[in-house]
Formats: C-alpha cells, structure tokens, sequence
C-alpha cells in the first residue's frame, strides 16, 4: 500500500493542516466492525509496477522465470500503456503489454506459446474484496497453420491485455463480496472510483500461466510458467460538489486498519501529484 508520511505532508502543505475523514463507503460497509480482519495475503511480496511513478511506468517489470523441465528461461517483460494524463483505475478500460521470449533457449530447440491465461484481480487490505476477479482473457493462435506463437531469444510475443473497468461479472462479484457481511449491504450498480479505494483497492493482481509446446528433435513437451504481478491503483480523486472541486488522497490507517481519505485543496492536489512521481528520486 502506498503511503505518505505525515510529517512531510504537514511540511508540504501551505495551509499547514489537513482533515482526516473515515471513508463513507467503507463506513457503511464496516459498521460495528472495530476489529476486522485483514486480508491473510497482504503482506506477500510481488512485482509491483508503480504506476505513480514516472520511470517506474517507463521501465516496467522484467522477470526471468526457469522453464521447468527445460535448460532455458522465459523473461516476461510488462509495461502498462497510459495516455499523457491517465492514472491506472479500477473503474476505466485499462491495458498492459506483455512481452514473451525466452533466454539460452539451446540451438535447435524450437518454443511455442500454445496459450496464455491471464486473470486480473482487485488487491485490496479487507479479505471480503481482496482477489475479486476483474477480467480474464485467453490468447491463442486461431487458425490452424501454425502450432503456437513461436518465441525465441530474439523473436519475442507481443500481447496487449485489455483490461475492463466495471463489466457485469466483476460489478456482481464486488457486490456478492460485501452484501450480508455486516450490517451493511450494497446494490448492483456500476461505482465510483470512491466506492473501490474506500474498501482497501490498492492495486490490481495480473496473474498469468503461460503453455510451452517445446520441440527437441523427435521429442516433443510441454509446460506451463506462471507468472504474477501487481500494479498500484492511483490513490487520487476528484469530486464535484455544490462548494466546487473537492481532492482525496485515500490510505489506509495504519494504528486502526481502516481506510481514510484526506482532503485537499487544489494545490495540495498538484502538490502531491507531483511528489508522487518524483518520489523514487527523492529516495536516492
């Protein structure tokens, strides 16, 4: 989860004081829950693209991942495609490239890619939510000529997954995920961006598993590579009310376990945009 420390924001600010505010939502959602429980995996480690970072969308993920049952290793490179201005959301049409080759692959041994699974999940701190399916997509080759994509060290497959914000299946699972916990329970509607931060979305899950057909001579394999990473859910809203633009930054607290938002004023807005995507350099 991607935080703030407090002390620089007071630091930051020109007003010098902020407000914090327990999100509505999750408010609604969580009612009579001072002790909840948080989501058993959230703690793991992945490969994470800050999509809140500059160079980090830049660069991407590289992984190297052992082939198994073979002498060489497929590297998978993931890059997400944003416009100039477009922030990684739960709720927009979303897309991230995928880049597949393979590495020492021996001389004469020939690699296709027969299919390439992949699920996208919502990330987020409270178990009801946390690894709700988003969108799932299949790729193969659809015609009968060819037995797979072929992929070598310098012959790399160039996929674009198409992620949707808010399709039917993912709006039920959200819904089914929430309704009767509690004394709390929701509609069946399309939501607003709010709605997903404010119960602990964070990030979206891209979990891959890649079929290998590998020809050897007279021999003839197959396996399977799984590969699996997250990228960070851009933590900043916009709301128009009757007293004009409101700003958000949406975290989660940390001492209490519950999700907070903090309002901004519109230069505090740009303000922390920017330390956002210059945070990597200021580390250093």
């Amino acid at each position: 989860m991607l935080n703030i420390n407090e002390e620089n924001i007071k630091k930051l600010f020109k007003r010098g004081s902020y407000v914090l505010v327990a999100a509505a939502l999750g408010c609604t959602l969580l009612t009579g829950c001072e002790t909840r429980e948080i989501s058993t995996n959230e703690g793991t480690s992945y490969d994470v693209i800050d999509t809140t970072n500059n160079d980090a969308l830049e660069q991407g993920i590289t992984q190297v991942i052992p082939v198994p049952g073979e002498n060489f290793n497929l590297v998978i490179e993931y890059r997400c495609q944003l416009r100039d201005g477009e922030r990684w959301t739960i709720t927009s049409d979303k897309d991230i490239n995928m880049e597949i080759r393979t590495d020492g692959l021996p001389e004469g041994v020939e690699v296709y890619i027969d299919n390439v699974h992949t699920d996208t999940t919502i990330c987020s701190c409270y178990p009801q939510v946390d690894g709700i399916t988003q969108d799932t997509m299949d790729d193969r080759t659809h015609n009968s000529l060819m037995l797979g994509f072929p992929i070598a060290d310098d012959n790399p497959y160039i996929g674009i997954n198409h992620i949707e914000g808010q399709n039917e299946t993912f709006i039920s699972g959200f819904v089914h995920g929430y309704n009767g916990y509690a004394n709390g329970s929701i509609s069946e509607k399309r939501f607003l961006e709010s709605d997903y931060l404010a119960v602990g979305v964070n990030a979206n899950k891209i979990s891959s598993v890649i079929d290998l057909i590998v020809i050897d001579g007279d021999t003839t394999t197959c396996s399977s590579v799984k590969s699996e990473v997250k990228v960070s859910v851009w933590p900043f809203i916009k709301r128009q009310n009757k007293d004009g633009i409101e700003y958000r930054y949406y975290y989660l607290d940390e001492s209490t376990g519950k999700m907070m938002y903090q309002t901004l004023s519109e230069d505090e807005y740009l303000l922390q945009t920017e330390v956002y995507n210059q945070r990597k350099v200021k580390e250093k």
